[in-house]
């Protein structure tokens, strides 16, 4: 990922077929990667929600009990969202039996093979929070990880892909370099640093589905059958 940021910045020349190797939210189930990116010098960038890592707090979009899909949740206002969660149960805060996130130890472990950057505090949907909810999210998430956990935060990965022209601002006012969506497509030294797009890959796939989507076939035909995306820029924001 700095490589990349620094190739825009500086005009200089990427190596060919240049690909920056992502993964969002922080997972626990990360940290059993790091033996192959040791042994294979795999350069990996980690987006980090600050305030489930290191905890027994759960992704909300995980609750075995949500009361209606997770895709139409994150179509609703945050704290609409959020009071639907606590009547179901779920309560963000909450410490669970076990955690679902990477815990200190290992990204203390990981850090020296690993670029940790930032996602969010709680992973909500940027354009649907309000002014004050959304700003938490994008400085906060900095702060606690450079604070508390030692890391150089330069770059944000909207969580959901969902991202607006206030996202863009005030994730610049935070001091982030770039940021990232999961808008199909591919980057070069043009692109805009803070409107990146991503090939997204789904655990399940198996070499030959990896092979299509990392090669851009996927998308392209996707695309070229006018499939609109559901993530990406909104002009709806929430005030």
């Amino acid at each position: 990922m700095d490589t990349y940021i620094n190739a825009v910045k500086n005009r200089t020349k990427l190596p060919s077929k240049a690909m920056v190797i992502t993964f969002d939210d922080g997972h626990i189930g990360n940290y059993e990667l790091l033996p192959i990116i040791k042994k294979l010098n795999i350069p990996v960038t980690i987006f980090l929600c600050a305030s489930i890592i290191d905890t027994n707090r759960q992704f909300w979009f995980q609750y075995d009990e949500l009361p209606m899909s997770a895709e139409k949740l994150k179509k609703k206002k945050n704290n609409e969202r959020l009071k639907i969660l606590r009547k179901a149960g779920f309560d963000k805060n909450h410490e669970y039996d076990s955690a679902s996130a990477l815990q200190r130890k290992h990204i203390e472990e990981m850090r020296p093979y690993v670029n940790f950057q930032a996602h969010a505090m709680y992973h909500p949907i940027f354009p649907n929070c309000d002014d004050e909810e959304v700003r938490t999210e994008i400085f906060g998430t900095k702060e606690a990880l450079e604070n508390k956990f030692g890391l150089e935060i330069n770059a944000i990965a909207y969580p959901n892909g969902d991202y607006c022209e206030r996202t863009i601002r005030l994730s610049k006012e935070a001091g982030y370099q770039c940021g990232l969506t999961v808008e199909y497509g591919f980057n070069d030294l043009e692109s805009d640093l803070f409107i990146l797009k991503r090939l997204g890959l789904d655990d399940s796939y198996d070499k030959n589905e990896l092979i299509a989507k990392v090669s851009g076939l996927w998308d392209f035909i996707k695309t070229r059958n006018g499939r609109k995306q559901t993530v990406g820029k909104t002009e709806k924001v929430v005030s």
